[in-house]
């Protein structure tokens, strides 16, 4: 634990903010107020002497700063005035298990002569000081020196070269943004539904653009006009406003302002400083990232079964990831069912944390996309409880109903029709005790017949103690007689005692003699003894019936005595009234307690209806003191009862109100939270929430900087991707900046390099290279493709380890393979070979649109779906043209073409690929990167149709590609079908002559 003593030279003011005051108000009312300011001010003045206990919380890039005390009790929370003149108070509350942990990550302990209260800030003097800059100073050199001592050096390389390139990306992002302006030419109001009181409208952009979910935008300067990229496809983005502008507001062509925002670079940030700090959930997480070492796992559990069937590779990935301490990576190429076993690891955690077994096992599912995160999710919602956390009109329909905030209707609706049947059973005890309520009435009555039943019961008292006194003088002569009847049924009852325990001797030594086994040779005897005690059973019977008979002679002798005695006491002239009086009030006494037992058994029933049953004494109440606690036990139970519904009334009458409260609630007991990677950090729902294991999908396609984030707040984590397709995204000015960096003072060689490769490839692949053999998995059995297209694919992207289990496909009416390539090479180059937009150098080919859009209209219907995937959005632009035009409307078109990072993660029936590149020199710009290659040709499930020039595919300059290439004419040549274009024009011409 890191301490730093600081003293101040003067004292502090402070100011509780206009919200404190009002909740503190609030409170009061409702009866449960803390601690209000004035308190807690004293109680820092209490402290002065041995210091206050102090954290410093920096809001990342703002540089603003909220100063936390701890007293013994409570903690506060107060903000710098703007003037640095004194603090704000927004927060005073009990401390929470997070308070202690942060405290035993070190603290400041503040020295202060003086603390003031003041009731606004405006009424803090001049010339005061709240001494930030002593406070920040102290708290940088505290950290410092303890991130020194927690950190080696190579930890301490490792995170200065992750936060450089995260400060580099965010500088040339301001620099690029400054000067880029996004045109647009139309824009349009969204068909969606509304989730929130915001205008959605979308925009057509003039060409495309890279632009991410998330990013702040403006219209043309209009600071009334700003918004949220909710979706950005191709040329259509989506924006969320701020507000709801009005249609006519916004223009119909302008430009789209992409404004700065420190959002996602302070969650990387932040990612950084908190392994800086030591405080990430995993604390090997550091020495996993710096310098791949993970802890060794146990060996798996191999009785581990799932609830679904897996393949052999599933189940491995499942059953390792049970008992993997640390990381697991599962490589997953195209159709191995990554998300059927990132489903059964989910609902195992799930199962373990419902048994009780190793503690709370909250699941986070995150990954880059909202896409990816709510394809996760599709197959967890029926089996889990879970909660999805982002923005509702950036996720699909089905992942926006398992949002906070629909789960939170659904669930006031659940409180309020779940409470309706306790509300009716205590509806009779509303008002109790003022000037209403059901119960009251019988409370009121059952109350009448016990104060008559007390009155006659004291009269029943008031009469026997006169007659006693009649009695004593009565029975005088008659005591001899009554001690001799007395002493006569003493003497008889111990001689029926005696009999009866003969009888009871007699009774055993005949059962035990009748159970016992003998030989056969002594059975006689044996009889003869059995017989002996059956008659000394009878004889013993004899005695005790004649003495119970004596017995009960002498007892009717002794009973006759005491009667005369009593009509004697009813023939003396004032015993008989007295005895008559006492008989009136005896009954009026029962009759007054059976009307009271009348009475009270609805109530009772009442109460057993609502829940508040009474506890009532043992035994039946046959006398009044029975009856009074009866009468207590009722009143208490009336009370809780009218306690629980006017708590039970106060608190549904919250519910329309208390939508932040239940959606903590929501995630506090969900199984699986889901949200993107940025996501985790930057939503309010999520803060200070910890996971025990975390699934992150395409972990492929994620840089460190953004992996980080969910990676800090989960104990054990399981990466799924394939980083043999689409790779992070890169931004050029960065790769170029990582490219030309040179060792010098400041940046060793071993430090670029390891820069280099961070920019360049994603962490998952990195790690894959380093850790795999031991803690990686690859699934090996794929069920998209058919055969022919998944065999060329294992081949040529995962080394032939990929096997197939796919039905087949049926026959075709163009094809022979599922694995064709239409060849423009037999087109004469004016008509084959590419051309680039005069307006932003936008490349396409129009003889391959044409072919493409031609094909489709003679043969798309022979399959259930289809799309287009073309790697430029030129080509995107010009096909979405020729295909509307072709296919009669936009409808058919617009969600089944686009560039491959469209295509990420979807499937279609027939897939054609369009190369579009076509030129003498054999260049093919970025189709050099294979993996979107590789990504194009795996969304197929039944046919793969490949168009472009294989004269210049072949000729390419990359060797990589041009290796493909061969590789892939070899297998057309041998399973696949190659086709000249114009033989498949030809066919296309005939097959529509034949339809008209």
């Amino acid at each position: 634990m890191a301490i730093s003593a600081v003293t101040l030279p003067s004292g502090i003011a402070v100011a509780p903010s206009a919200a404190l005051v009002q909740k503190m108000a609030s409170a009061r009312v409702q009866g449960d107020d803390d601690l209000d300011p004035q308190g807690f001010v004293n109680q820092l003045g209490r402290m002065a002497d041995s210091g206050i206990p102090a954290r410093l919380e920096t809001n990342g890039e703002q540089g603003s700063a909220t100063l936390r005390l701890y007293t013994d009790t409570h903690i506060a929370l107060l903000r710098p005035t703007g003037r640095d003149d004194g603090y704000i108070l927004v927060h005073v509350g009990r401390w929470s298990f997070r308070d202690h942990r942060s405290l035993v990550e070190g603290f400041l302990r503040l020295h202060c002569p003086r603390w003031t209260l003041h009731p606004h800030i405006k009424n803090i003097s001049a010339g005061s000081r709240n001494h930030i800059g002593i406070l920040t100073d102290a708290w940088a050199a505290l950290r410092t020196s303890a991130s020194a001592a927690r950190v080696s050096d190579r930890h301490q390389e490792y995170l200065d070269t992750v936060e450089r390139i995260i400060r580099r990306t965010r500088d040339l992002e301001r620099e690029r943004l400054a000067a880029a302006r996004i045109l647009y030419r139309a824009r349009r109001a969204t068909r969606e539904q509304r989730y929130s009181a915001r205008g959605v409208y979308e925009f057509r952009l003039v060409e495309g653009c890279q632009i991410a979910e998330g990013t702040q935008i403006q219209v043309n300067d209009d600071r009334d006009l700003r918004g949220v990229i909710l979706r950005a496809e191709n040329l259509d983005v989506t924006v969320r406003f701020d507000g709801v502008p009005d249609f006519a507001r916004i223009p119909a062509q302008g430009a789209l302002t992409v404004l700065p925002s420190d959002v996602v670079y302070r969650a990387q940030l932040d990612a950084v400083a908190t392994l800086r700090d030591g405080a990430a959930v995993n604390p090997r997480l550091l020495a996993m990232l710096a310098e791949h070492r993970v802890l060794r796992a146990s060996p798996p559990d191999r009785s581990a079964t799932p609830g679904r069937p897996l393949d052999d590779g599933q189940l491995d990935a499942y059953q390792r990831a049970r008992g993997e301490p640390d990381l697991l990576l599962v490589l997953g190429p195209p159709g191995t069912g990554k998300t059927w076993t990132i489903t059964e690891m989910a609902v195992a955690e799930a199962a373990a944390a419902r048994a009780g077994t190793g503690g709370p096992r909250r699941v986070l599912v995150t990954s880059q996309s909202n896409r990816a995160v709510d394809n996760v999710l599709k197959g967890l919602a029926s089996q889990l409880r879970c909660v999805r956390v982002g923005n509702p009109e950036a996720l699909t329909g089905a992942a926006r109903e398992l949002t906070a905030e629909v789960q939170v209707e659904a669930l006031k609706d659940d409180i309020v029709r779940q409470t309706e049947p306790i509300v009716s059973a205590l509806a009779p005890f509303v008002g109790v005790g003022d000037s209403g309520g059901a119960a009251r009435a019988q409370l009121a009555l059952l109350r009448g017949h016990l104060d008559e039943a007390r009155q006659a019961d004291r009269a029943v008292h008031r009469r026997d103690a006169e007659l006693d006194g009649i009695t004593r003088r009565v029975r005088a002569p008659h005591e001899a007689e009554i001690a001799a009847a007395q002493a006569q049924v003493d003497r008889l009852e111990a001689a029926a005692s005696k009999q009866r325990d003969g009888r009871a001797r007699a009774w055993r030594r005949l059962e035990a003699a009748a159970g016992r086994q003998v030989p056969r040779w002594w059975a006689v005897i044996h009889r003869r003894s059995v017989d002996r005690r059956r008659r000394a059973l009878q004889a013993a019977d004899a005695r005790a019936d004649a003495a119970e008979r004596e017995l009960a002679a002498a007892r009717a002798e002794h009973d006759g005595v005491l009667e005369r005695v009593t009509l004697l006491v009813a023939q003396d002239g004032a015993g008989g009234g007295l005895l008559a009086e006492r008989e009136y009030e005896w009954g009026r006494r029962e009759r007054a307690l059976a009307q009271a037992a009348r009475t009270a058994e609805p109530l009772r029933a009442e109460l057993e209806l609502a829940g508040c049953g009474p506890a009532l004494p043992d035994g039946e109440a046959d006398d009044v003191a029975g009856w009074q606690r009866r009468e207590r036990s009722l009143l208490d139970a009336v009370e809780l009862a009218r306690t629980r519904a006017s708590l039970l009334d106060e608190w549904r009458g919250r519910i329309p109100t208390a939508d932040e409260e239940l959606k903590h609630e929501l995630v506090g007991y969900a199984d699986v939270i889901a949200a993107t990677c940025i996501g985790v950090a930057t939503k309010k729902l999520l803060s200070g929430l910890d996971f025990d294991f975390a699934i992150v999908d395409e972990a492929g396609q994620i840089a460190l900087p953004d992996l980080l984030v969910p990676l800090v707040r989960a104990r054990r984590a399981v990466l799924v991707g394939d980083h043999k397709q689409l790779p992070p995204y890169l931004d050029n000015d960065v790769a170029q900046w990582a490219q030309a960096l040179v060792p010098g003072a400041e940046l060793s060689a071993p430090a670029i390099a390891e820069t280099q490769d961070i920019v360049g490839r994603s962490e998952f692949e990195r790690l894959f290279e380093r850790i795999g053999p031991e803690h990686g998995v690859t699934l090996t059995t794929q069920r998209r493709m058919p055969a022919t297209v998944a065999t060329f694919i294992s081949r040529a992207f995962y080394g032939g380890a990929l096997a197939t289990d796919h039905p087949g496909t049926g026959p075709d009416p163009l094809f022979r393979s599922p694995l064709a390539f239409i060849d423009t090479s037999d087109q004469p180059p004016a008509r084959r070979f590419e051309t680039r937009a005069e307006a932003n150098g936008g490349i396409s080919n129009r003889l391959e649109a044409e072919l493409i859009a031609g094909l489709l209209a003679g043969y798309a219907g022979h399959h259930r779906d289809w799309a287009v995937i073309v790697p430029y959005r030129e080509q995107v632009r010009l096909l979405r043209q020729t295909l509307i035009r072709r296919l009669g409307g936009p409808e058919a078109v617009e969600d089944n073409i686009g560039t491959v990072d469209a295509f990420q993660g979807n499937e279609r029936d027939l897939i054609i690929y369009g190369f579009t590149r076509s030129n003498r020199s054999g260049t093919v710009g970025f189709l050099s990167e294979l993996r979107r290659l590789n990504v194009a040709m795996t969304r197929t499930r039944q046919q793969l149709v490949l168009v472009g020039d294989l004269d210049t595919l072949g000729r390419s300059q990359d060797d990589g590609f041009r290796d493909l290439v061969e590789e892939l004419r070899t297998a057309l040549s041998t399973v696949g079908d190659l086709r000249g274009s114009r033989e498949i024009g030809n066919w296309l011409r005939e097959a529509a002559g034949s339809a008209r």
